[in-house]
């Protein structure tokens, strides 16, 4: 059986310093999948990508890592890719608005579709990372036409992953203390595989839905509604307002939802870094719950940033939304139609949803002016004689 052919773009940074040993040791693809791993950087990077491809070699993965390449050359990574893993994007500097970095990654994208459609897999299968990444995959659509809308993707993983986290922290906390003030024997400490029915709506930014109305962990054999665990609706976002107070180890005053919200930027406050580890973890999540013959069928509903088209929730067609989703046998996804929406929650939605109109107009126009600049600059250049 061939590699599966696999380029990651940003390839000399963070997130893929994190995410190639678990591409590696077969913990995304299956231990029984062999890649071929094409790593793609800018020519300025060209160094560091080559000080990564070294360290690849000697790590001596020998689990899954068929081969690597480490290039600048877009042609080369691309070609027959079957799966594309974007992280590659223009990063938000200081005093830069997000509307300037919609019209910098815009561009970046178009020409990453053009890659896809002209060189990759007709049937390549792609995520999404860089920022704004369900209007990135907008963009991508546009220019890689012939590839199905339904293979391209954008990680919202990591804020589902967050906010289970959170969810679990609170969760066992409050088991073990109320286990210790009854005199009970020390209760099982409660892992992700013991909660389903979060989900993230909407936009990748601070006007995400963090939705937890759903949730149930499993406790003492059998499934229990979240309230029976934290009883604190403010703190859940399951009160009028989604946004509230109450103080559960995350902050004084921070409700589940805004800790979600706020947590990379937490996180880069603490690190003076964005978020590497954590970003690579759910990428491969994603990827392995989609992709994965291991997994693939078998795996609960997940949060993935999906096209709208044809979705049974209500949002509106024709953008990229993080939505309820089950990944299913041959590396198809399918929205999860069981999930309902609070009156509240679908309130927030369309708040986000106006957020990703307004991003995807932004990015279409600042595409015709860069598109219309080039035509102008053309106009310039003289012809040569006939």
């Amino acid at each position: 059986m061939a590699p599966l052919r696999v380029v990651i773009t940003g390839g000399a940074g963070q997130i893929a310093y994190s995410l190639i040993p678990l591409i590696a040791r077969g913990l995304v693809f299956g231990p029984d999948v062999k890649v071929d791993l094409r790593l793609l950087d800018i020519p300025p990077a060209a160094n560091a990508l080559a000080g990564v491809a070294m360290e690849v070699q000697d790590s001596l993965f020998s689990t899954a890592l068929e081969g690597v390449l480490a290039t600048t050359n877009e042609v080369e990574a691309f070609t027959g890719a079957q799966v594309a893993i974007l992280l590659g994007g223009f990063p938000r500097r200081p005093g830069m608005e997000r509307w300037d970095l919609i019209g910098k990654n815009a561009g970046i994208m178009k020409r990453m579709g053009e890659l896809l459609e002209t060189y990759a897999s007709p049937n390549c299968k792609v995520v999404v990372v860089a920022n704004p990444a369900q209007t990135n995959c907008y963009i991508l659509s546009i220019y890689a036409p012939s590839l199905p809308r339904k293979n391209i993707t954008s990680l919202s993983r990591l804020d589902h992953d967050r906010m289970i986290g959170m969810l679990l922290h609170e969760a066992n906390s409050r088991l073990i203390s109320d286990s210790a003030a009854d005199g009970s024997e020390c209760v099982r400490r409660l892992t992700a595989a013991d909660v389903r029915g979060a989900c993230i709506w909407g936009n990748h930014s601070n006007s995400q839905v963090p939705d937890v109305s759903a949730v149930e962990f499993f406790v003492d054999g059998r499934w229990v509604p979240i309230e029976s665990v934290i009883p604190d609706r403010t703190w859940l976002g399951l009160s009028n307002s989604l946004p509230g107070g109450g103080n559960i180890g995350v902050g004084p005053e921070e409700s589940l939802v805004e800790a979600v919200r706020k947590r990379g930027a937490a996180v880069l406050a603490a690190r003076k870094l964005s978020s590497a580890m954590s970003a690579a973890n759910a990428i491969a999540e994603h990827l392995s719950d989609w992709l994965s013959p291991e997994k693939s069928g078998h795996s609960p509903a997940v949060s993935m940033g999906v096209t709208t088209d044809g979705n049974p929730f209500g949002v509106s067609e024709g953008i990229f939304s993080s939505l309820p989703v089950r990944c299913t046998i041959g590396g198809d996804w399918n929205y999860d139609e069981g999930f309902s929406m609070t009156d509240d929650v679908r309130r927030h939605l369309e708040a986000s949803v106006v957020e990703l109109e307004e991003e995807k107009a932004t990015a279409l126009k600042m595409l015709e002016k860069a598109e219309a600049a080039a035509g102008s600059v053309a106009g310039l250049v003289p012809r040569p004689s006939l």
